[in-house]
């Protein structure tokens, strides 16, 4: 007799082991199951707000286990370098961290807590039933479906949903991750730098997390390319004007990838027959920088706790709609885009350091500038 677990999650982010470390230690019978898909999110060291690792329902020694550094300090530069501007919070930031020590750390405490793992090299096809969910090929059934992989075109592709269409990715971004041999005197360690770019529809970023410095190019603009050439200049710009030391640039690590940012608010529903969308596959990134790792943890967090409440509830399927009702309410205005663009306004900040610590809670956690 096939074997009907209570939820399954699709997905291997951190945002899939957040719901499965949740929904296990609530006695939930939970499988993870990866597959491939669309690169969403930062495969490489990332930053995140605070937010991430003070959410409830989360091991409360994360920071420690992730080996996150945190940071209180924003610095921005011009784009010749040639100005600069800082602002420094008296509580911690944010926390930079290793995308797969994160995923590795959140997937031990899943299995801890007692989800169940699967591997597949290719993505499932999904069947919604009226009393189940079923992962055909490695046949796993479960009574409702957590899907946080990929992007919400993927997602609303394997639903096979009549009628209904994904926004489109506005974000491309490009990162890189470089060994640091040794570094630059100028370079203030435990701080995120954002760098003004010549082309108004990007922003560059870069930090050093240990010995590792990471470099990305959040880029709007809908021309094609991979922003590579982007990067490779504000690369040999910030090492001509020597703030990133000297870099084993033969043992870089580089990723593109397109995060579907604000896209859960333009998302018609989150919600099918006995399914939620979640994470990168609902929509949930930044819309300024393309920051996934708060919003799609967090998503699925809220995501899980509606679905567990779901699963005590006779009438299933009106349970899930209150996924609308609690994303929302928690996270609606951090996704909103701004009114006015940040690059536009980023060369205000060189002639008024006022508004930069307003400017700087509108970069980090979408507050309204």
């Amino acid at each position: 007799m096939t074997r009907i677990r209570d939820i399954a999650i699709l997905g291997s982010t951190p945002a899939a082991y957040a719901a499965a470390y949740f929904l296990a230690r609530q006695k939930c019978d939970v499988i993870v199951v990866k597959c491939p898909s669309l690169p969403t999110e930062c495969p490489l060291t990332d930053w995140a707000p605070r937010e991430l690792f003070q959410a409830p329902h989360l091991p409360k020694s994360l920071v420690e286990l992730a080996k996150a550094e945190e940071f209180k300090t924003v610095i921005y530069f011009s784009s010749r370098l040639d100005k600069q501007a800082e602002t420094t919070s008296r509580a911690v930031s944010g926390y930079f961290v290793s995308v797969p020590v994160l995923t590795a750390v959140l997937k031990k405490e899943a299995a801890k807590a007692g989800a169940a793992m699967l591997s597949l090299d290719l993505r499932p096809t999904i069947l919604l039933a009226e009393d189940q969910v079923t992962l055909v090929g490695p046949g796993v059934t479960s009574k409702l479906l957590l899907n946080v992989n990929g992007s919400p075109s993927e997602a609303l592709a394997a639903l096979s949903q009549p009628g209904r269409t994904a926004p489109q990715s506005i974000l491309t971004v490009a990162g890189l991750d470089v060994p640091v041999t040794r570094k630059a005197p100028a370079t203030r360690l435990h701080a995120l730098h954002v760098v003004e770019l010549p082309e108004r529809t990007e922003l560059g970023m870069f930090f050093i997390m240990g010995n590792m410095a990471h470099l990305r190019v959040v880029s709007s603009s809908k021309a094609s390319g991979t922003r590579a050439a982007e990067l490779s200049t504000m690369l040999k710009t910030l090492q001509e004007g020597g703030l990133l030391g000297q870099l084993a640039l033969g043992k870089a690590k580089g990723g593109v990838w397109y995060p579907p940012a604000g896209a859960a608010l333009e998302l018609e529903a989150h919600v099918a027959k006995r399914c939620l969308l979640a994470g990168t596959a609902g929509g949930f990134a930044d819309s300024i920088t393309g920051q996934t790792l708060a919003p799609t943890v967090q998503s699925a967090l809220l995501a899980a706790q509606v679905a567990l409440a779901a699963l005590k509830n006779d009438k299933t399927q009106e349970a899930l709609m209150h996924f609308k009702t609690s994303w929302r309410q928690a996270m609606a205005d951090s996704l909103r885009p701004p009114s006015t663009s940040l690059q536009m306004l980023l060369p205000l900040l060189f002639v008024n350091k006022r508004i930069l610590p307003k400017f700087t809670r509108t970069l980090m956690r979408g507050e309204s500038i």
